[in-house]
């Protein structure tokens, strides 16, 4: 029941804030409004304002602004199709912008939260790794990774995914001012947990060669499905331990705004992998998937409010940059109709794009049944 009402809570934040941002962006630019609702279905308040009806529904599913015009055809001259290609477009995409302002908000409060992090500075060389005969030593600052630029250890572990065996690394590092390019073989890191009630034994294993060490926690830290399981991994790594920094007043933003960018790298990253067919349709997840998410994070035991935190800014950010894709039905879709418009001068017809966009929409539809049968199934043992 918590897992419930929690989902229920994050769904409704997230899409109440997006309607916001539409809401408000229209009535600073003088756009009329027509209703604005929290929820879905019937109404269980309503109250009328000068132009806008403000309504609360029984649904706890979504909500929504809707705009005078937004379908074109009004002889209001504050209508939404009456409106200025600018001011079109910054109604069209303030609910995308909310949601990923409300995400790097989140993240100000978490880094606080979490205490010191990790920095794209190499703190220590594990000596078992082929990183330690490169030349690379404490000290540099790693600023590119295979020509992708690293400005946090956020980038380090994205760009760390594609590492492959027998397949050199090309390391741009900073030191004293001056860049310095390496190339570096990666290395074979397979990890085994096992996890007591108070402690935790990690194995970890470089190149061949073995390090054991145990890990004390608090009583109630380690979650209780851990208990008395074995967890073991395998990746390729770099093989470095980085610099811990203290969370201060001058980094707090800077690293909050990290967090947000590698979120949003990550979700295009994982798009390219679909298109180009490097990962599959199964690691999608809809509702259901989230659900499961939010599930795990509320019974994490002590950390379980800055995980279920953190869920909600990585989720929030996945809502408007998903939003701002040119697909029909979304905000992206409207906002590419009219940079059409403004390369041929002149609208398309409404109703030309009003068929795209209910086309869009029943894709949509049937892609998001696809998915929550999809994450069913996940939950199948």
């Amino acid at each position: 029941m918590v897992t419930v009402i929690v989902t229920i809570v994050i769904f409704m934040v997230m899409i109440t804030l997006h309607e916001f941002g539409h809401f408000i962006m229209a009535k600073t630019l003088g756009v009329n409004v027509l209703e604005f609702s929290v929820g879905m279905g019937p109404a269980v308040f309503k109250r009328k304002g000068k132009d806008t009806l403000y309504s609360l529904r029984a649904l706890p599913i979504g909500g929504y602004c809707r705009l005078d015009g937004e379908d074109g055809g009004s002889d209001n001259p504050s209508a939404f199709c009456n409106q200025k290609l600018w001011k079109r477009f910054l109604v069209v995409s303030a609910g995308a912008i909310l949601n990923l302002l409300l995400g790097f908000v989140l993240f100000i409060v978490l880094v606080g939260m979490m205490g010191p992090f990790k920095s794209n500075t190499i703190g220590k060389v594990d000596e078992r790794a082929y990183l330690a005969q490169s030349g690379v030593i404490a000290g540099d600052k790693i600023v590119r990774i295979n020509g992708h630029r690293v400005s946090s250890y956020n980038d380090i572990s994205l760009y760390s995914n594609e590492l492959k065996q027998g397949e050199e690394i090309e390391l741009v590092v900073k030191r004293n001012g001056e860049k310095i390019s390496f190339s570096v073989m990666p290395s074979m890191d397979e990890t085994t947990v096992t996890y007591g009630e108070t402690s935790a034994e990690y194995s970890d294993t470089i190149n061949g060669v073995n390090e054991t060490r145990t890990i004390t926690y608090e009583a109630d830290e380690i979650p209780e499905e851990y208990v008395g399981k074995t967890y073991s991994t395998s990746r390729y790594i770099i093989g470095f331990e980085p610099l811990i920094c203290e969370v201060t007043a001058a980094n707090i933003v800077p690293q909050a705004w990290h967090y947000t960018e590698y979120v949003a790298k990550s979700i295009y990253r994982a798009l390219w992998d679909m298109i180009s067919r490097q990962s599959g349709f199964e690691n999608v997840s809809g509702p259901v998937g989230v659900a499961g998410a939010v599930n795990q994070a509320v019974h994490s035991g002590k950390e379980s409010g800055i995980n279920v935190l953190f869920l909600v800014a990585m989720l929030t950010i996945n809502l408007g940059i998903f939003n701002l894709l040119p697909l029909p039905a979304l905000d992206g879709g409207r906002l590419f109709f009219m940079l059409v418009e403004l390369i041929r001068g002149k609208p398309v017809p409404p109703e030309k794009e009003g068929l795209v966009h209910a086309i869009g929409l029943v894709l949509l539809l049937i892609l998001a049944a696809v998915i929550c049968f999809n994450d069913i199934l996940k939950l199948i043992p």
